[in-house]
């Protein structure tokens, strides 16, 4: 193009001087030659062919001039355009950034900020009047962790490391700042860490001590029988399990693994007594390998294990995973092959602690005082829930009388003759005789005669407890389903009954043929607390220590890599 004016011009230059030429050798010849009237028509054709030939010229030059300024103009909008995404890009960065490094500091967290370490960028919009331009910025925060060998790692930063210097908070990002207007965009991007001007964290040791943190129960039945002193059977005593919980006693709520024996100095047991469970002696001093505190003869035998903190005499138990055929301690709660502890079926010189016994709990204000209460001949006395309180009971000859559940409190009790204390199976209160006060005699409990018939079938429903060191005795042929806590008094079993519940005294001698069914409920602290059968003990508060490390605050974040696109 620019060749096609070049020539343009050169062809009209020589056109004018040509023209020149003429107009000049006309005014020439006309000095020569006589003058002669102007001719108006020849001047005229000489002025349109110069003002033809200068605007051809003109025209030509206008036109070059245009070829050579209109790309310089695009070039300069062109760079306008880009300066103001570029401008607006970075804009957006500095703006977002700094909102991140506020609210790092603050301890907060910005609404641009990617809070988890997923992979995922959040993209957000940066408002118009913080670009003050017509683009549009968008800004991607990604909350990512460099790898171990790059070069912006470092373990004080690191917030996978115990030791690190900012807790468990990752604070590397990678900004990126994407800015669009007029058909362009632009990019830039940055990666920062936290700044922490070289201060180290600080370790806080506080020891506190919280308040009671609730009561627990322990119940006064573990055992089938318990003896504070020594436990005797001399006759044909056996004992096993149930859970009243699971109804009444017999068939599938039976466990003859269950039913344990234990005393805090000794036991002896002779003739044909059968232990359906444990038997244990909890005796002083601990750990001893002289002193004999488990004694056997006859045919007594132990269906579980025998532990002692003495040695034995008269028992034999094979060591491994069944029983021998002679053995009179089998270890058999959970059948053969035997294994872990109950391979080794009789554990001697123990070091185990003695039974702390509570003393019996008193009759609680409000209860019912009946002074004595005697059963005797006939005699009858019916729990009822809907009976009226009495002052006394003291029943003979035929007759009977009806009295509510609830809380009684009483100076002794005996049943005898024919007597019998009934509890209808509805009764929905437990019954508990405390036996507190001077009372004549040597006996504080005698249950003879036809005993305690309890057709709820739950033990806990009829409760016998006292802190009197005078005796009980429980004889005859009738059963008693119901629990006796008597840890100052010493106990004689006699007769043939049954007991279905649990016993605890002094001491305990069995010299009949007496079967004790111990229910399982009972040695359960919920259940226990639930019926008053437990010594309930606040738990006292602890004395915590704790160490506290606290991450240095970031000071700043500090950019670590740029880059434009």
């Amino acid at each position: 193009m620019r060749t096609v004016l070049k020539r343009l011009t050169i062809k009209a230059g020589d056109f004018c001087r040509k023209v020149s030429a003429l107009m000049q050798a006309s005014e020439h010849s006309s000095n020569a030659k006589p003058k002669r009237v102007k001719d108006s028509n020849r001047d005229d054709g000489y002025s349109i062919v110069a003002v033809t030939a200068f605007s051809v010229v003109a025209g030509a030059w206008m036109l070059m001039t245009a070829s050579v300024s209109l790309p310089v103009i695009q070039k300069a909008a062109e760079f306008r355009y880009w300066s103001t995404v570029r401008s607006s890009a970075e804009a957006g960065l500095d703006y977002v950034a700094a909102q991140l490094d506020s609210n790092f500091k603050a301890g907060t967290v910005s609404s641009f900020d990617d809070t988890t370490v997923d992979g995922t960028a959040k993209v957000s919009a940066v408002p118009a009047n913080v670009i003050g331009t017509y683009a549009t910025v968008n800004v991607s925060v990604n909350n990512v962790r460099p790898p171990t060998t790059s070069s912006v790692y470092n373990t004080a930063f690191d917030d996978t490391l115990a030791n690190n210097s900012v807790g468990n908070v990752n604070r590397y990002r990678v900004i990126s700042s994407t800015a669009s207007y007029a058909g362009l965009s632009s990019t830039v991007r940055i990666i920062v860490r936290p700044d922490l001007n070289g201060l180290p964290a600080t370790t806080t040791t506080t020891t506190t001590t919280t308040g009671p943190t609730g009561t627990s129960t322990t119940p006064f039945f573990n055992y089938a029988i318990f003896s504070d002193g020594a436990m005797l059977a001399s006759g044909n005593m056996t004992t096993d399990a149930y859970d009243s919980r699971n109804g009444a006693y017999g068939g599938t709520n039976r466990n003859n693994y269950r039913g344990d024996v234990g005393s805090n100095t000794s036991a002896t047991i002779g003739a044909n007594s059968n232990i359906g469970g444990n038997l244990v002696v909890t005796s002083l001093p601990k750990g001893s390998t002289t002193a004999v505190v488990a004694t056997r003869s006859a045919n007594a035998v132990v269906q579980n294990q025998l532990k002692v903190n003495g040695v034995t005499s008269g028992f034999t138990g094979t060591n491994g995973s069944a029983p021998g055929g002679s053995d009179t301690v089998k270890a058999l709660e959970f059948g053969t092959p035997r294994s872990g502890d109950y391979t080794t079926p009789i554990d001697k010189s123990l070091t185990s602690n003695q039974i702390t016994l509570s003393p019996a709990p008193s009759a609680p204000s409000g209860s019912y005082n009946v002074g004595a209460i005697n059963v005797s001949g006939n005699g009858k006395v019916i729990v009822r829930n809907s009976a009226a309180p009495v002052s006394s009971i003291n029943v003979s000859a035929n007759n009977t009388i009806y009295i509510p559940p609830g809380n009684y409190k009483a100076t002794s009790l005996s049943i005898s003759g024919n007597g019998q204390i009934q509890l209808e199976s509805n009764v929905s209160t437990d019954v508990v005789i405390s036996l507190e006060g001077n009372t004549a005699g040597t006996t504080v409990i005698s249950l003879g005669g036809n005993g305690v018939s309890n057709a709820t079938q739950i033990p806990s429903k009829f409760q016998v407890v006292t802190n009197s060191s005078k005796s009980t005795s429980i004889a005859g042929n009738a059963d008693f389903r119901g629990v006796i806590y008597a840890p100052s008094s010493p106990i004689t079993i006699a007769g043939n009954g049954s007991v279905y519940g649990a016993l605890v005294g002094k001491q305990v001698t069995s010299t009949g043929n007496a079967a004790v069914h111990f229910d399982l409920a009972l040695a359960d602290g919920t259940y226990a607390s639930t019926h008053n059968l437990g010594a309930t003990v606040t738990i006292p508060g602890e004395e915590i220590t704790i160490t506290t490390t606290t991450p240095t605050l970031v000071n700043s974040l500090k950019t670590v890599s740029w880059e434009e696109r």
